[in-house]
Parts: C-alpha cells; structure tokens; sequence
C-alpha cells in the first residue's frame, strides 16, 4: 500500500460487521491481514467473534447489553434487524455519528481479499470525494420497479456497491434520524421513494453525499454518470465477492424467517457455495451456480490467500 494513498490512519474507520454469522469472519480477516496493514474494526456479537485471531492490526467491537462506544444494545441491533436492512442502517448510523474519523470504509464480511483494496478507496477520499466504489449502474440495469422505474434510473447517475466503498463522514449535515432513513432507503417525505425509486441499500445517500463532494467510480474506464465496472479493476481484481452469504446463514438458522422466498432461495444458494468451498463444508441446499465464482475457489490458496495461476492445456 502506497502511503501516500492512505494517508492519516488515524482518520480513516475501516469495518466490517459480522452480526450472527461469525463463521464469515475466520476467511475474511486472515485473507484481509495477507495483504494490507492498515487496522480493521470487526463488529459482532459476543459469539461472533469468538475465533478472530489475535492480531494488532484486528480490532474486536462487541455489541452486548451494555451501549459502549457504538451507543447500540444487542437487543437494539437484534430487534432492528426483525426488519430487514433496519438493523444495518441503525449500526451505520451510530457509526456515522460516534466515530470521530473524517473517510469511514466498509467491507463485506463475505469478502475474500486476494490482494489489496484499501489505497484506491483511501486515494479518492483524500482527494475529497464524498464517496467511492465500484459502480452500481442505474441506466444499464433492469429495473425491478417496472416500466416507470426504469424510465426514472435511465435518467439517475450511477451509486456504488458497497461490498468494498468508502465515503467522507464530515460532508454529511443531516440529524441522525435523517441519515438513518437515507441510508435504509426511505426519505423525507412519503412521495419521493415513489418518484424517485432505488435499487438498493445506502443508494439514497450516496445520491445526497454525490451533490456534497462527487463520486468518484473505481474499476471504470471513465467517470461519466453512467457506465460499468469491470472485474479486471484494481479492486474487483483482488476480490472473490459474494452476495447475501449473511442473509444466507441466518436463513439457514431460522427458516421461518418472514422475507421474499425468491431472496431467500437466492440467499441460502450463496450460503451453501461459500460454506461447500470457503468453509470445507455442505449443507443440505442446493449450491449456487456460479461459474465465475467456483474458478476462482477453486484456484484459491487458503495459506496465502492469493489465486494459483490458471494452468494452460498445451
């Protein structure tokens, strides 16, 4: 990592959050300490964070009866995640407004680091970006909202994935109830959700944090409003990248669990490829189809964390 990009670490909060899916966090910390020496915040529950290795570079945060410096009980965070994306807005918010750090990065605690992530993140924040990640295309994607939906996001510039983003907490100048709501995906009013309809989680604010200081899209060949990102990236490239493995785990645990069958279908497929080849273990649902993702398993070194080069047939 070029010190350059990163900067003070002192003002930079990385974090990830493992909240009753602890079993993410063991691949998740040993790939992330292969390759980068800045400190990672992990947030949990007791039980969640049981096995983290001890390391420097490896900062616990327990969510337990007591509020501590995250201002949140477990039985706060445990009723507010009854709801979705509640519970994650709540954690974020109380992030937003307890830490005292400027650039706040989060990572995916399904994410399995092949290489470094941190400095392209870090390097536009410093630059004073508001916000950066890999796009989350708007124009260029099927709208789940139908036709009006897809009129309205043809027009909407690009967000960004948050599996890997940052974003500057200082240009945020909303009261905590405000960014709660953004965050989750609601707004101030009952009609603008309607005439303004997202994708996905945090979109609203990264739409607010955009008109305070820009965004800038990594592992894209330009920075027009629409537009993709290609997985041959700085960051795409030194990532295995799930999607809802957590949501897959705590299905898995409580299937009577209230949400869309085709998410939780979706979901516990993801769950059941991560635990067959990330975890060493099967269990009993059908394994996602993926066959990007299962090359890239398959070539992974579990000791070094890094992808064996793809042998050629002569």
């Amino acid at each position: 990592m070029n010190p350059n990009e990163v900067g003070d670490e002192n003002s930079t909060f990385v974090w990830m959050e493992a909240l009753g899916c602890g079993e993410l966090l063991d691949a998740a910390t040993k790939s992330y300490l292969a390759h980068h020496q800045h400190r990672l915040h992990v947030i949990g529950y007791k039980e969640d964070l049981i096995s983290l290795p001890n390391h420097p570079l490896i900062i616990p945060i327990e969510i337990n009866s007591s509020k501590g410096e995250i201002d949140l009980t477990d039985l706060q965070l445990k009723a507010a995640y009854q709801n979705g994306h509640k519970g994650t807005a709540l954690l974020w918010s109380k992030l937003i407004f307890h830490r005292k750090e400027d650039h706040l990065v989060h990572l995916d605690a399904d994410n399995i680091f092949v290489g470094e992530v941190l400095s392209p993140i870090l390097k536009a924040l410093n630059e004073g970006y508001a916000v950066t990640g890999t796009r989350r295309p708007y124009r260029y994607r099927v709208a789940r909202g139908g036709k009006f939906a897809g009129f309205i996001h043809f027009f909407r510039r690009d967000c960004v994935n948050t599996h890997c983003f940052g974003f500057d907490r200082t240009q945020i100048s909303l009261r905590e109830q405000s960014v709660f709501d953004f965050i989750e995906g609601r707004a101030r009013n009952r009609y603008t959700p309607r005439i303004l309809p997202i994708i996905d989680f945090f979109d609203r604010m990264t739409f607010y944090l955009a008109r305070k200081g820009g965004i800038y899209y990594q592992d894209s060949d330009h920075q027009k409003s629409h537009g993709h990102h290609s997985r041959e990236g700085r960051i795409e490239s030194n990532l295995i990248s799930f999607s809802a493995v957590g949501s897959g785990i705590a299905f898995y645990k409580n299937p009577n669990a209230v949400t869309a069958p085709t998410y939780m279908d979706f979901a516990l497929k993801s769950y059941a490829l991560y635990s067959k080849y990330v975890i060493g273990k099967d269990i009993d649902y059908e394994v996602m189809e993926s066959p990007y993702l299962i090359q890239l398993l398959e070539r992974l070194d579990k000791k070094s964390w890094i992808l064996k080069t793809e042998r050629k047939d002569n």
